[in-house]
Order: C-alpha cells, then structure tokens, then sequence
C-alpha cells in the first residue's frame, strides 16, 4: 500500500505545513473531519469523490494523485466495483488513459472481471468518453475465451461504431467486427449491416455494399415476417422501416455508382411506398413519407443519367424544394451533362451560392470528423465540376475545383477518388498556373505521408 500512503503522507505534511488544523482544512475541502482523519492514520478508504475534494483544497490540478490512487481500488483481496468504477469513470473523463491502463493490468488477472469491465466501458461510452471507452473494449476483446460471447461481439460493434468516422481505423474496426455481425443482439446487428454498406461505399466498393445491402434487405424482413416490433425488448435505434426501405435504397445506389442506370431503377418500388409496413409509430410513418421522396428523385435522377433532359426543369424544381439534395442533385446534373456532352450553365449560375457553401467545409485538428459521407460527396460533386470547366476549356478554373476534391479525397483516405483526381491533374498540368502546380506537390507529399501515418491538417491551401 506504498502509493496510497504517499497520497496520505502528503496530505499529512500540506496540513503542517500550511500551519492549518484539521478541522479547519476539513471544512474547505468538504471532507468530515471523523473521516478525514481516518483517511490519513490509515483506519478509512479514500473514496474517489473525496480524493478530488482533497485534491482541489490542496490547490493542485484535477487528478493529480490518480496514478497513486489505483491501489485503493484493491484493498481487499477482490476489488471493489463500489469504489473502481467511479475511479475509472473519472479516469475517463480527466482523459487519465494511463490510469485506466494501470488499473486494468491488475483487474484482468481474474477473468470473473470481464463482465464489470464490460459494463463500465458501455457507460463510459453512453456519456461520450469513446476514448476511454475503446481501452475496456480491448481489454475484453484481449480477454473473452468465448468466441461466441455476445460482449466479445458487442465490444467489436462498439469498436466499430466509435472509429467509423476514422479514415484509417475505421476499415480496420469494420474487419475485424464483420465475423460478430449475427452474434449481435437483433437491434444492434441492424446497425452494424448498414454500418458495414457505408464503410465499403466511401471506398468505391460497390459489390461489397451490395452484398451487405442484400444482408440487411434480408436480415430486416426476416425480423417483420416474425413481426419482432410487437417485441417490447426490440428497440432499434430507428424503426424496423427505415432499415427495410434503406436497404434498398442502397441497394438500388450500388447500381447507379456503376452506371448500371435500368438496373438501378428495377430497385425504387421497393422504397417507393411502404405504406403498407405493419407496426408503424410516427417515427416510421415519416421515414415512409421520406423514402417516398427519395424514390421521385431517384427515378428522374436514373432517367437523366441515362440521357432524359426533358426532366432537367422538373429535378430543378425538387431541388429548390429539397435543400437537402442539392449537392447530390447537382452532381446528378453535371455527371448527366457531362456524360451527354451538354452544358447547364443556367443552373449552376441558380446554385451558385450554395456551390460556394460547398467550400466552406471545416475540418478539426483530428481525423475522425463526423460526417464522412457528406465529405465523400462533395469531393465527387467537386470532379465533376473539374470535368464541366475541362469541358468548357476553362482549364485553371477546373483545376482550382479539382485541387479542391483531391484535398477532401485525402481526408477521406479514398485512394480512388484521389487517383482519379490526379489522373485528371496531369492530363491538363500543361494549363495550371505556378501557384496550382506547387499546391498540388504538397497534396500529393501529403499522399505518400498518409501511407504511414493519420490524415493531418485542414483547409489550409490557397487554389488561385
């Protein structure tokens, strides 16, 4: 008990020192003084809440005494949940990782402890302390003998839901869940399958979002022919419709990313009206009317691409309705012009504003942003727009957009958008100015440095 008596010595020698009482240090820090002074002759555990107490009337930082701390939690022969959870759940929040690790070392020396483990590491990832959270996970990963265990399945889905958003660790983390994904309780694996479609789409793997597109569609009517929303222990986190009707919806996306435009159209009624679904709340009922809207746009946007102008006015007018889908409607537009060889000047001069609100994406000092699809989408709408100046011969123009879809590419970690954007660089390189050519140097130095370690950096470049 070294560490926890260097902690009362400590406090020992500020009392003296200060040439305070300890009845007097008691009432500042808020600490009985029957306790305090069982704490220091060694007669009382030190509770978490009244070591932060303490600490703070010490005058010293939050957490100063943690890494002494944890051999309280093991006074006893088997450590006490009572006193180690609020102790690692502080750890978390301090962001004390080392700590965690610390105690986690001595904890895992008995198996029996997985479980208290594993239920600490779902609080801590209720309250947001993804972080910490993964360090637990890992340990019962490390740990379960069970291969079937469902917290051995639901620490890898947990895995996989905190680093998804993560370039880098996200694919890795959707490997390794993928053998656990029907291991899973039935509202979590609904989950984990539509996770699994987004994850291959950022990559251009449009078989493999197929494939589990195709899982989902059947993992979700398997669960309504059993009629499981009358389950009042199911509880998805969105209605059993919305699983049902995105499946397909992704399904019949796979296609159009292939170009396989008539194939893709073949999906839409199954989106289209899902009235008809048994069991809906209000929740499922506005998923229903939003699917709706998706399969109208759906089907002019397949009809366009495939060379139908004369729903040109019609798409434009839902756009104006639906601010929501114009970025993904005005990629519709320009890879339709594009493939047709027309121009749409007229309306891309009517969204202009919002083509430059497409620019002003932020990005923090960190990987792991919140909205990878909603990057991925602007670094295509951003080619393609490229492609219509490279059209029109309005060269730096079109690599002032590509410059700009390359440097979303890279923070996507999306090796096929960037080859695509560098392809298109060195076709019209003859047309980019000094300051465009050096922009693109750093780029693609940024390219070869990710290869070895985390996307870094933001928005910095100057394209002009």
């Amino acid at each position: 008990m070294i560490s926890t008596t260097t902690i009362r010595a400590e406090l020992e020698d500020y009392i003296k020192s200060e040439g305070t009482t300890l009845h007097r240090f008691s009432e500042s820090a808020g600490v009985n003084v029957g306790t305090l002074s069982g704490i220091i002759n060694g007669n009382r555990p030190i509770a978490i809440g009244q070591l932060d107490r303490i600490t703070a009337a010490m005058g010293l930082p939050e957490g100063h005494f943690y890494d002494l701390y944890a051999d309280e939690c093991f006074t006893s022969s088997s450590p006490h949940w009572r006193r180690l959870r609020p102790f690692l759940m502080r750890c978390a929040e301090l962001q004390k990782h080392d700590c965690i690790k610390q105690v986690l070392n001595r904890l895992l020396e008995e198996l029996k402890q997985i479980a208290g483990i594993f239920d600490t590491a779902e609080m801590m990832y209720e309250r947001g302390w993804k972080e910490a959270a993964v360090i637990l996970y890992e340990s019962v990963i490390e740990s379960e003998r069970s291969s079937h265990s469902e917290r051995l399945a639901m620490s890898y889905y947990r895995i996989f839901q905190i680093f998804q958003t993560d370039t880098r660790r996200g694919f890795k983390a959707a490997l390794q869940f993928l053998p656990y994904r029907y291991r899973l309780p039935e509202a979590y694996a609904l989950d984990g399958l539509l996770m699994l479609t987004e994850i291959y789409a950022l990559r251009f793997n449009w078989s493999e979002v197929e494939n589990y597109a195709d899982e989902l569609c059947q993992f979700t009517e398997a669960l309504y022919n059993r009629r499981i929303w009358m389950d009042e222990d199911f509880k998805p986190k969105r209605p059993l419709v919305y699983y049902y009707g995105r499946a397909y919806l992704i399904k019949s996306s796979s296609y159009e990313y292939r170009g396989m435009f008539e194939e893709s159209k073949k999906w839409i009624p199954k989106y289209a009206d899902l009235s008809w679904f048994e069991g809906l709340d209000e929740a499922g009922k506005a998923e229903v009317e939003q699917l709706k809207m998706f399969a109208y746009a759906n089907w002019m946007c397949m009809d366009i691409k495939s060379g139908n102008r004369e729903l040109i006015g019609e798409y434009v007018k839902f756009l104006e309705e639906h601010p929501g889908e114009i970025v993904e409607g005005l990629t519709t537009l320009i890879e339709a012009s594009n493939r047709h060889n027309y121009f749409i000047d007229e309306i891309l001069n009517k969204f202009s504003d919002d083509i430059d609100d497409y620019r002003k994406i932020k990005q923090t000092s960190k990987s792991n942003y919140k909205e990878p699809s909603l990057i991925f989408r602007r670094a295509v709408f951003f080619q393609n727009y490229a492609l219509y100046y490279f059209r029109k011969a309005l060269y730096e123009e079109g690599i002032y957009h590509l410059l700009f879809s390359m440097e979303l590419s890279i923070l996507l970690n999306s090796k096929d958008l960037i080859v695509n954007n560098m392809a298109l660089f060195e076709l019209h390189r003859k047309h980019a100015s000094l300051k465009q050519c050096n922009t693109y140097s750093e780029l693609c130095r940024k390219v070869w440095e990710n290869e070895k370690e985390s996307i870094l950096g933001g928005f910095g470049y100057n394209y002009g």
